[in-house]
C-alpha cells in the first residue's frame, strides 16, 4: 500500500527527480539543496519526488519537513514496507507532474548537477532515454566494482548491447517513455537492474552520458551486507530478464500498458473471436496464409477488444500517449519533419496533446510525392518490415506510400473488431463483393484464397456485374448464406436495386457492411430494404484501410482512436458540430513513413462529443462527403464501377500520371490522360484492350490527351464520371441530365 503526502497544488514542472529513500535521512537535506539549485541553474521548474521505502531510521520525518519547507517543489510518498528501487521508481513516476523524470539515487554518489548534462542531451540528441554512466575516475576498484564491471559485460553479452554502464539508474526521459520502461511483466529480485535492457528491448533510443560517482558518506548500502545473496539473485534475475525481454515475444504495447493502469471494469473487453475452435487454428497457420503480417494481429485484436471500452477521456489520454512517441519518432529520424518543425521553431515537447496539433502543419499528397524517395521516410525503419502502398487512385493520380508491418496488424485487428460491431462472429460465412486478386502475384493470390478458405468468406467478383450474371450472382450468395456481406457501396446499391426488381432474396445475411464510396442515404434505404437487414458503413482509404466505422447505434463513424487521430476542420478550425469540414488524419502506428495532419482530400460532417448509447468511448464523425465513384456501363450490359480503373491504373502511374474517365451517352467513354514520364503509345493501346475486355469490344473510346484534370470541390479530381441513370424497373438505361457522381 502507497499513500502519497501532501498533494502539490496545480505544480507545472518540466522536470520530476524520482529518489527512492531507504534509511537515508543524513543525506536528504544536502541532496533537496543541491536539486533545488540545480533547477535554478538551469533556469526551468522542477520537483522532487521522494519516495520512502519503508526505512527504519527517520527518513519519513525529514521528507515529511522538506515537503513542509518545499512546497509544490518537493513531494513525499510513503511505502508501509520495504518493495525495493523499482517500486520506488514506479511510486514516484505515478505521483510525478513533470514532464521529464529523472531517477538518482539518495546517497549523493551521483551528482545532482548531472542532471543539467542528461537534460541538454535528451534536448539536443533528441533520444528518449539519457543514461549518466560511473566514470571510473575516482573509483575504489573493489569487489563492489568488479562485480559491477562483470555483471555490465554480461548485461551487453545477453542482450547484444554496447553499454558502458548498462545497469546504472541515473537515466532521464520523458515521462511517459520512463513509465512504459518501468512496466515489466516477469517477477525480479532487482529490476532496477534491467532499466536499459528494458529501453533497448522496447525500441527506444538512448545516448550515454558520463558522470562523476563519488563514494558513499552517509549511510550503508544494503549491497554491503548481502554482496553473495545479491550476486546471485542478480544472475536468477538475468534469467527472468531474458525471457521476458528475448524469448517471450515482444513486449507489451503501449496500449496493453496502457490497459494495466486503466483496466476494463464490468466485464466487457472479451475477445470473442479467441474462443472459436476454428480461430484458433487459423492463427495457427496465420504466419503460412499472409505475406507481410504476422500472427501478432492476435494481440491487438485482443488488445483492441478491450480499448473499445475505454472512458471518452482515457480514450484521448491513450491517443496523446501515443501522439507524444510518435513526434518524438518523427522529429528524431524523418528529415523531412525534423526541417519541418525546425522552421516552426518547435520541439518534440511542444507537441504533448491533440490540443498543438494545430502547431504542425498539414501534410498533402504533393509533399509526399516530391519528397517519397529523399526524406520523409525514417532513418531506422527495416525495409523488410515496409510494404509499397499503391492507393486506389480515387482523384484519377494513383499515389505510392510505404507502411509498417505494426500498422498493418493494426488494421487488420480494427477490422475483425468493426464486423463484430455487426453481429458476425469469425468462422460465420461471408461474402465480399471485391475484386480479390487483381494486382496480386501469384504466390499472394494462393494465399489469399487459402485465408479466405480458413476465414470461410467467399469472394464474389465486383468488377463482373452485368444484366447478364446479376442473377448468378444472387445465387453465389444465397449458396453461401452469409452472416456478413461486405462491398463497394456503388456494387451493394446495383445488386439491391437488381434484387428488388426480381422480387427479392430466399436467403437474408445479417449485417451489410458498406466502403470505398459515400454511402446516400437513399442507397442504404434501398439497401437495407433489399437484403432485409441494416447496414453498416465503413469510412476507409489505402493509406489506411478502416478509419471510421458504424456501430450498432448507427449515430456516425466511430474513429478508430487507438491508431487514428481524426480531424474535422473549416477555415482552419475545428468544424461545429453539424458543420462540414475536411477530414485531416494523423496515424498512430505507421512510423515508417508517419502521416502527421494529412489532408485526405475529403469532406466529413463534424459529430457532436457526447457519448455514443453503444457505450464506446472513440470519437465519432458524421456523414463521410467523398470518396463518391460512379458506374460506367459497358456495351453489353456489364456494369464497371469507377474503382475498376483505380485498381487497374494504379501501377501503371509511370506511364499514366493522371487519368480521368468521363460517359455521356452509353456505348461510348471519354478517357482524358496526363501522360506520365514513360509514356508511350502502346502502353495507351494495353489500356484500352483492357477497358474493352471489361467493357465490350465495340466500345468507343475517345483518348484526349490533357495537360491536368479538373478537380471537384474537396480538392480531388473525380477518377470516373457518369451521366447515365440505371433503372432496374424497366431493365433499361435512362438519360439523367445532370447527374453525376461527384464530392
Amino acid at each position: 500500500m502507497s499513500t502519497h503526502e501532501p498533494e502539490p497544488i496545480e505544480p507545472s514542472p518540466e522536470l520530476s527527480v524520482i529518489v527512492p529513500c531507504y534509511n537515508e535521512e543524513l543525506n536528504l537535506p544536502e541532496l533537496c539543496d543541491r536539486l533545488i539549485a540545480t533547477f535554478t541553474v538551469g533556469g526551468f521548474e522542477g520537483e522532487v519526488v521522494l519516495v520512502d521505502d519503508g526505512s527504519k531510521d527517520g527518513t519519513a520525518e525529514v521528507i515529511r519537513r522538506l515537503a513542509e519547507k518545499h512546497p509544490r517543489v518537493v513531494v513525499g510518498c510513503f511505502h508501509e514496507t520495504n518493495k525495493g528501487i523499482a517500486a520506488g521508481w514506479q511510486t514516484g513516476v505515478d505521483a510525478a507532474h513533470g514532464k521529464l523524470c529523472a531517477t538518482i539515487d539518495a546517497d549523493l554518489q551521483y551528482q545532482p548537477e548531472d542532471l543539467l548534462r542528461l537534460r541538454r542531451a535528451l534536448y539536443e540528441y533528441s533520444v528518449d532515454v539519457v543514461q549518466g554512466w560511473r566514470s571510473a575516475t575516482g573509483r575504489r576498484k573493489d569487489q563492489r566494482y568488479w562485480y559491477s564491471r562483470g555483471f555490465n559485460h554480461l548485461l551487453n553479452t545477453a542482450f547484444s548491447m554496447n553499454l558502458r554502464d548498462n545497469k546504472s539508474g541515473f537515466v532521464m526521459a520523458a515521462r511517459e517513455v520512463l513509465s512504459d520502461i518501468l512496466s515489466h511483466r516477469g517477477d525480479y529480485f532487482y529490476w532496477q537492474s534491467f532499466i536499459m535492457v528494458a529501453a533497448h528491448a522496447k525500441g527506444y533510443s538512448y545516448k550515454e552520458i558520463e558522470t562523476i560517482f563519488e563514494e558513499r558518506r552517509q549511510g550503508v548500502s544494503f549491497l554491503e551486507k548481502t554482496a553473495l545473496k545479491a550476486s546471485l539473485r542478480s544472475f536468477y534475475d538475468v534469467g527472468v530478464a531474458a525471457w521476458e525481454y528475448r524469448l517471450g515475444g515482444p513486449p507489451a504495447d503501449p496500449m496493453r500498458q496502457f490497459l494495466e493502469k486503466h483496466p476494463i471494469v464490468g466485464g466487457k473487453g472479451e475477445p470473442l473471436a479467441s474462443r472459436h475452435p476454428r480461430f484458433r487454428a487459423y492463427m495457427a497457420a496465420f504466419n503460412q496464409t499472409h505475406w507481410m503480417i504476422t500472427r501478432d494481429v492476435e494481440h491487438h485484436y485482443e488488445t483492441l477488444s478491450k480499448t473499445q471500452w475505454l472512458s471518452p477521456q482515457a480514450t484521448r489520454d491513450l491517443q496523446d500517449e501515443k501522439l507524444r512517441r510518435l513526434i518524438r519518432h518523427a522529429y528524431r529520424n524523418v528529415p523531412y519533419y525534423r526541417a519541418r518543425m525546425q522552421a516552426q521553431g518547435l520541439l518534440p515537447d511542444d507537441i504533448r496533446t491533440q490540443e498543438d496539433l494545430y502547431k504542425l502543419p498539414f501534410l498533402t499528397k504533393a509533399d509526399i510525392r516530391k519528397h517519397l524517395y529523399f526524406d520523409i521516410m525514417s532513418d531506422n525503419h527495416d525495409k523488410s518490415q515496409v510494404l509499397r502502398i499503391a492507393t486506389s487512385g480515387s482523384t484519377g493520380e494513383p499515389f505510392v506510400c510505404f507502411v509498417d508491418r505494426m500498422q498493418l496488424e493494426a488494421r487488420w485487428a480494427a477490422t475483425l473488431r468493426a464486423q463484430e460491431w455487426t453481429g458476425y462472429r469469425f468462422g460465420d460465412s461471408t461474402v465480399r463483393l471485391w475484386h480479390q486478386t487483381l494486382g496480386m502475384t501469384p504466390a499472394q493470390i494462393r494465399k489469399e484464397r487459402l485465408d479466405a478458405w480458413f476465414s470461410n468468406r467467399k469472394f464474389v467478383p465486383v468488377f463482373a456485374l452485368s444484366d447478364k450474371n446479376l442473377e448468378e450472382m444472387v445465387r453465389m450468395i444465397e449458396d453461401a448464406r452469409p452472416v456478413l456481406l461486405d462491398g463497394y457501396a456503388e456494387a451493394l446499391d446495383l445488386l439491391a436495386h437488381f434484387i428488388k426488381s426480381r422480387g427479392g432474396m430466399t436467403v437474408k445475411p445479417v449485417a451489410v457492411m458498406s466502403s470505398a464510396q459515400t454511402l446516400p442515404e437513399p442507397s442504404r434505404r434501398t439497401i437495407e430494404s433489399a437484403f432485409g437487414c441494416q447496414v453498416y458503413d465503413k469510412y476507409g482509404s489505402r493509406e489506411f484501410s478502416g478509419i471510421a466505422y458504424e456501430c450498432e447505434a448507427h449515430a456516425g463513424h466511430h474513429v478508430v482512436s487507438e491508431s487514428y487521430i481524426v480531424e474535422i476542420l473549416k477555415d482552419g478550425r475545428p468544424a461545429k458540430p453539424g458543420e462540414t469540414g475536411e477530414v485531416v488524419i494523423t496515424d498512430l502506428n505507421n512510423f515508417c513513413m508517419p502521416f502527421l495532419r494529412y489532408r485526405i482530400g475529403d469532406l466529413a460532417v463534424a459529430a457532436d462529443g457526447a457519448a455514443c448509447s453503444c457505450g464506446r468511448g472513440a470519437a465519432r464523425i458524421g456523414a463521410v462527403e467523398g470518396r463518391v465513384q460512379s458506374i460506367i456501363v459497358g456495351t453489353d450490359g456489364q456494369y464497371l464501377p469507377g474503382t475498376f480503373f483505380a485498381h487497374y491504373l494504379k501501377e501503371l502511374d509511370y506511364a499514366i500520371r493522371r487519368y480521368q474517365v468521363v460517359q455521356e451517352e452509353p456505348g461510348k467513354i471519354t478517357f482524358r490522360v496526363v501522360k506520365g514520364g514513360r509514356y508511350s503509345e502502346e502502353i495507351l493501346q494495353e489500356v484500352l484492350a483492357t477497358f474493352r475486355a471489361h467493357l465490350g469490344r465495340d466500345m468507343k473510346i475517345d483518348v484526349e490527351h490533357v495537360a491536368d484534370v479538373e478537380m471537384v470541390r474537396t480538392g480531388k479530381i473525380m477518377g470516373s464520371i457518369s451521366k447515365l441513370g440505371i433503372d432496374f424497373q424497366t431493365g433499361g438505361l435512362t438519360k439523367v441530365a445532370g447527374t453525376r457522381t461527384s464530392s
